[in-house]
């Protein structure tokens, strides 16, 4: 149980030290947006690619891609029609908060540590139908409803393809369908950088971590909040008994669906409505339960 808690036990010290060290005034929430640039642009892909590199992908794990989309499909029609008769604004957080998974961020670092190359390749895939989705429909229906504008498609296509990880994900998988590697020296170099990823994606996520709290948030925040951890319950409990996948794949698939949001729907929550503050503090909210639901599920699940 030690051994199997140690882990999510490490990346929770660096959170809260993290978060501590910029409460006490040595980092700032600049600091935090330097180290998720370099997360995001740097440490992630070359852990992605180096994952990809050790592992042998097998056909019928392309239907993670498809779980991906899925699992923000149905959280996003139960947003929905959970706020239709709420103001547009709040149809409009509901729509950006209560799907999207923030995994580059959050869980691969997790994924990472336990699972180690196999493990990133199994998460890209999910995420990769994830980064589709958080990018693409859930931004055009949330601006849509929020704003009775629609985003254009060339707009869409150009947040998608300026992700970094996103774009590492297709690269590598176009490389496993033909057959081809990445020079030992290339591959040798991202392990290395990759190996860094946990780290500095724990240090950025505790020193962007805010819980500022306001009269009437929580109420608001728990519906979307409940949504979330409830259908992420409920799909778990469907992939454990309904597939066919080995442990590790479907142990990788819970911790994903209980992710925290994703960061950038905060930034689409800013940009479409008046529900930014309440989104930065939904988001923030999900990072501490998707901490703790961590470390319950890793020993739980024989991780």
């Amino acid at each position: 149980m030690t051994s199997t808690l140690s882990q999510p036990l490490l990346f929770l010290f660096i959170i809260l030290l993290a978060n501590m060290l910029k409460r006490a005034g040595m980092f700032s929430t600049k600091d935090g947006q330097v180290l998720s640039q370099i997360t995001l642009n740097i440490t992630l892909p070359a852990a992605i690619i180096s994952g990809f590199q050790s592992f042998e992908l097998v056909p019928s794990l392309f239907l993670l891609i498809l779980v991906g989309i899925a699992a923000n499909a149905i959280l996003m029609g139960i947003a929905y029609l959970m706020m239709r008769k709420e103001s547009k604004s709040m149809q409009g957080y509901a729509i950006f908060n209560t799907p999207t998974y923030n995994i580059g961020n959050f869980t691969f670092p997790f994924v990472q540590a336990l699972y180690g190359g196999p493990g990133l390749v199994v998460a890209s895939l999910f995420d990769l139908g994830n980064a589709l989705m958080t990018t693409g429909f859930v931004y055009s229906v949330g601006s849509s409803v929020a704003t009775d504008q629609r985003p254009s498609i060339k707009d869409i296509l150009k947040k998608l393809f300026q992700s970094v990880p996103f774009l590492s994900y297709l690269l590598m998988i176009l490389l496993s369908l033909f057959g081809l590697r990445l020079p030992t020296f290339l591959n040798q170099w991202m392990s290395a950088i990759g190996k860094a990823n946990p780290i500095v994606a724990m240090l950025m996520i505790g020193i962007m971590l805010d819980v500022h709290f306001e009269k009437g948030w929580m109420k608001q925040a728990m519906k979307v909040i409940s949504v979330r951890y409830l259908t992420a319950i409920v799909f778990s409990v469907l992939i454990w008994t309904l597939t066919s996948w080995e442990p590790m794949v479907k142990v990788i698939l819970t911790l994903l669906l209980f992710s925290p949001v994703a960061s950038v729907s905060t930034a689409y929550t800013q940009q479409c409505t008046d529900k930014g503050k309440l989104s930065s503090f939904t988001s923030s909210v999900t990072v501490v339960i998707s901490t703790i639901c961590y470390i319950l599920l890793v020993p739980l699940l024989g991780a």
